[in-house]
C-alpha cells in the first residue's frame, strides 16, 4: 500500500524511550530459547544449542526483569502461550525471536493464543505470527470471541509493548487489551506498533466494563497514555481499530481497509474511538469499509459516544460505504460526544451507501469542524441527522462531483443553533442546492440567511484533482486566503505545509500557497 504520510510525530517521546529499552541492563538477566524443530525439553534453554522444544516447557520458567523468552524464526508451534510476572522500567521481559527466517508461528485452537496469566507489566512482545488453527473467512462468518493476542486484567499494568506481530484467522479481536475495572487506570503507558491484523472479527481493540454510566470519567480512566502506530488492519468482519474506555492516547500512521465485510449486528467503522477523552486520530488512511450487511456505518473514521475533547486530524478517508468522518453519540444522555475537533482531513467518494455523507453529525454537541476537503459523488458532503447544536463549521470545501441533483448540505432538522463561517460549496454538474427541513431547494442566499452564516462561497474551488490524496489548490483558487483564522488551529495542513503568507488561511485541507 502506498505510504502517504511522513515519519511518526514526536508525540510521547518519554513513553517511547521507556517502553522500547531492551539492552544495557546490569548483566543479571537470562535469555531462554525455544526451537520446535531441534529443541529438547530436557535442555537448559539458555542457548540456541540448548533450546527447549515446546512452549509448555517454556511457560514453566519463571522470568524476571530483563529476561527474554526467544522463539526460533522459521519454527511453528501448535500451542497457545501464557505470559506471567513483570519486568521493570528499563528492564522489560521480552517475548521475542532469534535466528534468521520468517516469524515464528503460533497456531492454536485454544484462545486467546497469546495471553497473560495474572497481572503483568513491562513486557515487550515482538516479532510473532499468531493465527487460529483453521482458516477464517470474514465474508462468510460473524463475529466470534476467539482472540489472537489478548491482555486482560483488573490490577494496574504499565509499560506493555506489542510490536511487529502479525495476527490472522481469528473470529474475535486480533489484538485486544481489556480492563476489568472502572474508576481507575488499569493499563497505562502501553504501545502497539508495526502490527498487522487480517481475516479476523475485529483488528485492534480496547475494552472496559459495560455498560458505561453517566459518570463518564470513571470509564475514561481504564486506559491512559497509549499509542497505536504504524499498524494495518484489513479484511474484518467488523471494525479495524476501535479503542474505548481511554484517555490521552493516539492512533497514528495506521491504515484500515475492507472492514465490515461480514454479517453481524454491529455498526463497524475503519478507525474510531468511543468513551474516550483527549484522544487523537491522525495521519491515518481508511478506505473500502462496509456496514457488515446492515444499514449503519461502514465508514472511515468516527468519534462516537462518550468522546470528549477528542481530535481527528490529517487523515485520508476514501471510497467507504459509510461516512468519511462520523461525529456522533449512540447515547447522548449517558455518553454524549462533546467538544471534539475534526480538522485538516480529506474525504473522497465516501458515502457510497445508505445516503451517508463525507461528514455526518448525529447527536453530538459543541464540536468544531474546520479546514476539511470533502468530495462526494452519490451523496451529500455534509449531513445532519439529529437536532444538534453548538457546532462551528468553518473553512471547509464541500463538493458534489456529479451531474445528479444532490444537495451539498442536507438536514431534516433546524440548523440555526450552529455556526457556519467561510465554507465553500460546489456541484460540478450544475447549481449547488441546500436541502434543509421543509425547504428542499434552497440556494446559497437562502441557506446563508437560514443559518446566519458569514463568508460563505458558492464557486468552483479550483482543485488540482477530484480523486486521489493530492487534492491541492490551483493558482487563482477562490479558496486562497478566504478562510478565517480560528483559535488553536496551528499552522500545519494535511500535507505538512504552512500557510503561504503571514496570517493567511485558505479554505480546505491545503494551506500552502498555490503554484
Amino acid at each position: 500500500m502506498e505510504q502517504l504520510f511522513g515519519p511518526v510525530t514526536a508525540a510521547f517521546p518519554l513513553l517511547l524511550s521507556a517502553l522500547l529499552v531492551s539492552s544495557c541492563y546490569d548483566g543479571r538477566m537470562s535469555a531462554y530459547h525455544v526451537d520446535s524443530l531441534n529443541g529438547n525439553d530436557r535442555n537448559t534453554g539458555k542457548s540456541p544449542a540448548e533450546a527447549w522444544k515446546t512452549l509448555r516447557r517454556a511457560m514453566k520458567q519463571k522470568l524476571g526483569p530483563g529476561d527474554s523468552l526467544l522463539l526460533k524464526r522459521g519454527c511453528s508451534w501448535n500451542e497457545s502461550l501464557r505470559i506471567r510476572g513483570s519486568g521493570k522500567r528499563g528492564r522489560p521481559i521480552t517475548l521475542g525471536t532469534y535466528g534468521p527466517g520468517p516469524k515464528p508461528r503460533l497456531v492454536s485452537k485454544v484462545f486467546p493464543i497469546v495471553a497473560n496469566d495474572g497481572p503483568v507489566s513491562w513486557w515487550h512482545i515482538k516479532g510473532l505470527e499468531v493465527r487460529g488453527a483453521t482458516s477464517f473467512d470474514p465474508f462468510l462468518k460473524g463475529l466470534g470471541r476467539d482472540s489472537g493476542i489478548a491482555l486482560y486484567q483488573s490490577a494496574p499494568s504499565v509499560g506493555m509493548v506489542i510490536e511487529d506481530c502479525v495476527v490472522h484467522d481469528v473470529s474475535g479481536s486480533g489484538i485486544v487489551i481489556a480492563a476489568g475495572a472502572a474508576g481507575r487506570t488499569v493499563f497505562r503507558d502501553w504501545l502497539v506498533t508495526r502490527c498487522e491484523v487480517y481475516n479476523a472479527g475485529t483488528g485492534i481493540a480496547t475494552h472496559g466494563p459495560w455498560p458505561p454510566s453517566a459518570d463518564m470519567d470513571r470509564f475514561h480512566r481504564c486506559h491512559s497514555n497509549f499509542r497505536v502506530t504504524h499498524c494495518r488492519t484489513h479484511d474484518m468482519v467488523a471494525d479495524g481499530i476501535v479503542l474505548s474506555h481511554c484517555r490521552d492516547g493516539v492512533i497514528e500512521h495506521c491504515a484500515a481497509w475492507r472492514t465490515g465485510i461480514g454479517r453481524v449486528r454491529r455498526t463497524p467503522v475503519g478507525i474510531w474511538f468511543f468513551m474516550a477523552r483527549r484522544c487523537i486520530i491522525q495521519f491515518c488512511e481508511s478506505f473500502d469499509n462496509h456496514p457488515a450487511g446492515g444499514k449503519a456505518d461502514g465508514g472511515g473514521f468516527d468519534l462516537d459516544g462518550g468522546c470528549v475533547e477528542c481530535v481527528m486530524q490529517y487523515n485520508y478517508s476514501h471510497d467507504n460505504d459509510g461516512a468519511g468522518y462520523l461525529i456522533c453519540s449512540y447515547d447522548p444522555v449517558n455518553a454524549p460526544c462533546i467538544k471534539c475537533v475534526t480538522r485538516f482531513n480529506l474525504s473522497v467518494n465516501d458515502g457510497r451507501m445508505n445516503d451517508y455523507p463525507a461528514i455526518l453529525f448525529w447527536q453530538a454537541v459543541d464540536c468544531v469542524t474546520y479546514n476539511n476537503t470533502c468530495i462526494t459523488r452519490i451523496s451529500s458532503p455534509l449531513k445532519f441527522t439529529s437536532d444538534t447544536s453548538g457546532h462551528l463549521i468553518a473553512n471547509n470545501i464541500f463538493v458534489v462531483d456529479s451531474g445528479s441533483d444532490i444537495p451539498v448540505v442536507k438536514s431534516a432538522f433546524a440548523m440555526d443553533a450552529n455556526t457556519f463561517r467561510n465554507n465553500l460549496y460546489w456541484r460540478t454538474g450544475g447549481k449547488a442546492r441546500f436541502e434543509i427541513q421543509a425547504a428542499k431547494n434552497l440556494g446559497m442566499p437562502g441557506f446563508a440567511a437560514l443559518v446566519q452564516s458569514r463568508g460563505e462561497k458558492c464557486a468552483d474551488p479550483g482543485l488540482t484533482a477530484l480523486s486521489g490524496h493530492l487534492v491541492l489548490l490551483r493558482k487563482g483558487s477562490p479558496c486562497t486566503g478566504a478562510g478565517t483564522r480560528l483559535p488553536g488551529m496551528g499552522r500545519r495542513d494535511l500535507y505538512g505545509t504552512a500557510p503561504g503568507g503571514s496570517g493567511q488561511v485558505n479554505i480546505g485541507c491545503s494551506l500552502a500557497r498555490p503554484r
